[in-house]
């Protein structure tokens, strides 16, 4: 099998610390590309090479594609210095926020009761309010970001971007903002308790298969009350994401303000990803069409005011 090579950009990495995977320079020769090792993942990169690099202009390193969930745990370490860091493009640092969410997503999905689960979506959501409320183009930046192909782990990044861009559009507040951000990423998380048969479904789903499907927004609640370390305000948007307005959604068909503002927030923003991606039974719409869809359930399945103004964010793209 044939080494793939990504490229990371140099201001990435911070002086004398090991990222735990090989750093290589791309050279050419002739028509040949090679990838030369220029420092080992066991070794830190010492500031002198940096400069080195930076000397020659070099503002690339390679990383073997196999070795990308290393590099993305280092990021995750590192991610407080890099938002924070002005020498590095906005777009960098909000493909690294997002390529780091992925992957903390990736893990917890593999492992959902992992100790550590809880305490790394917290630290993700703490760096990101941090991010999107001191850096005015984060929001348009982390838009891009957003996927249009839905992988349930994929989703559950996509629904938090979405809804923290959104908190700061609305002026929630920063602790709130942490609290809201963390039930948001980990909403689904009670979908590992769900058959793959049911969840990759290539169609509508049984009566039965759909009772299953319903099991994981409680599910997901004993996961998460099982790890601890959450504020309760963080269950809303596990517990009422598929509640309704009108009393017809589920676990609790609870009505109007019986659901959580996270939950009403929360509901609109799920079903606008789930839209606006690819799934195997539909094709990505557009962000007008799958508005236009939803506003048919304003007012039964959603809140009329948080719809209204997550059009308006939208419109305005923060």
């Amino acid at each position: 099998m044939i080494d793939e090579y990504i490229p990371i950009a140099l201001n990435t990495i911070q002086p004398n610390t090991c990222t735990g995977c090989n750093l290589y320079i791309k050279t050419r020769a002739d028509v040949d590309i090679r990838y030369v090792l220029y420092c080992n993942g066991a070794n830190a990169l010492k500031d002198d090479k940096i400069k080195e690099l930076i000397y020659n202009q070099i503002k690339f390193l390679f990383i073997r594609q196999s070795e990308e969930k290393l590099y993305l745990r280092y990021m995750e370490s590192q991610l407080k210095l890099v938002i924070h860091d002005p020498a590095i493009d906005t777009n960098v640092k909000s493909k690294m926020v997002y390529n780091v969410a992925k992957s903390i997503m990736i893990d917890i999905f593999n492992d959902p009761r992992a100790g550590d689960n809880v305490e790394r979506s917290k630290n993700w959501v703490s760096n990101t309010v941090e991010y999107v409320l001191n850096n005015k183009d984060a929001t348009s930046t982390m838009l891009n970001m957003v996927s249009y192909d839905y992988y349930t782990y994929t989703h559950c990044v996509d629904v938090s971007v979405l809804g923290l861009l959104f908190a700061k559009y609305l002026r929630i507040g920063g602790r709130d903002m942490h609290n809201f951000g963390a039930g948001l990423l980990l909403h689904d998380i009670g979908k590992t308790e769900i058959s793959i048969n049911t969840l990759n479904k290539n169609g509508k789903l049984n009566e039965s298969e759909y009772a299953e499907i319903k099991k994981h927004v409680e599910c997901g609640h004993e996961i998460l009350k099982g790890l601890g370390g959450l504020s309760e305000d963080s269950f809303y948007p596990v517990l009422h994401h598929h509640e309704k307005i009108n009393g017809k959604g589920y676990p609790k068909g609870l009505k109007g303000n019986e659901i959580h503002d996270y939950g009403k927030i929360a509901a609109i923003i799920d079903v606008y990803d789930a839209l606006t991606t690819k799934r195997p039974y539909s094709d990505a719409r557009k962000p007008f069409p799958a508005l236009q869809i939803m506003k048919e359930f304003m007012g039964e399945h959603f809140d009329e005011t948080y719809f209204r103004s997550f059009v308006a964010f939208l419109g305005s793209r923060g």
